[in-house]
């Protein structure tokens, strides 16, 4: 049986991570003198559809996203910590059976779904330059995520089906992988794949749907 830490835990171990990670950085931050590394980049992350009810595939969400990293050590191999944000605005059409009327029979709801999620991670991540233009590194620690959904039927749905809005509050762990491919000493390019697994999640006529999944980015790598 699958167990799940609850919020509160969940924040607890966040704030005891950061705490670490940035005493860490305070003892470390006096012998790092490399250049950082940064990211902007555009992408999607895959959220399933796990409600057979629910007419439509999983949920393509367009996302957007800007990190940096700052190394602490290491020739070819280098160590250190990692952070950024994600950004997501989307919206989506979908369609469901329910209930209507006072004679039992059914009715097919068809309505726009409208989301807005902001991811803000932070963890460690080891890298690995072969070359000065090639870069291959990974990434983990925890997260924390704020995210609204609003649902709207569409005007030729019975009246009896109002628009719903949700917000809410989670908190998880994520994992990554990247590749960079400088083109001059300081630009290039980046992308890479990232999963999390958070506790929020909404709950509404169309069912329910938990904030997790796999993201696929690319953009742009920079040394500053």
């Amino acid at each position: 049986m699958k167990t799940h830490l609850n919020s509160k835990q969940w924040i607890a171990l966040i704030i005891c991570t950061a705490f670490c990670l940035l005493s860490a950085d305070n003892v470390l931050s006096q012998e790092a003198k490399e250049q950082l590394t940064g990211h902007v980049f555009y992408g999607k992350m895959l959220i399933p559809n796990n409600d057979s009810d629910l007419g439509g595939s999983d949920y393509d969400v367009s996302i957007f996203g800007v990190d940096v990293q700052k190394p602490y050590g290491g020739g070819t191999f280098k160590y250190g910590l990692e952070t950024g944000a994600l950004f997501s605005m989307d919206s989506d059409v979908r369609s469901f059976s329910a209930s209507s009327g006072s004679g039992g029979g059914t009715v097919a709801i068809s309505v726009d779904v409208n989301s807005l999620l902001i991811d803000y991670f932070f963890g460690v991540y080891l890298g690995f330059e072969p070359a000065k233009w090639l870069r291959l590194n990974v990434g983990a620690g925890p997260l924390l995520i704020w995210g609204e959904r609003e649902t709207e039927p569409e005007p030729s749905v019975p009246e009896e089906f109002n628009s719903e809005s949700e917000s809410g509050f989670g908190a998880g762990l994520y994992a990554r992988a990247g590749i960079d491919i400088f083109l001059t000493e300081n630009f290039g390019l980046n992308a890479g794949a990232r999963i999390n697994e958070t506790t929020l999640s909404f709950k509404d006529t169309t069912g329910k749907i938990d904030i997790e999944g796999w993201q696929y980015y690319f953009g742009i790598a920079f040394h500053f």
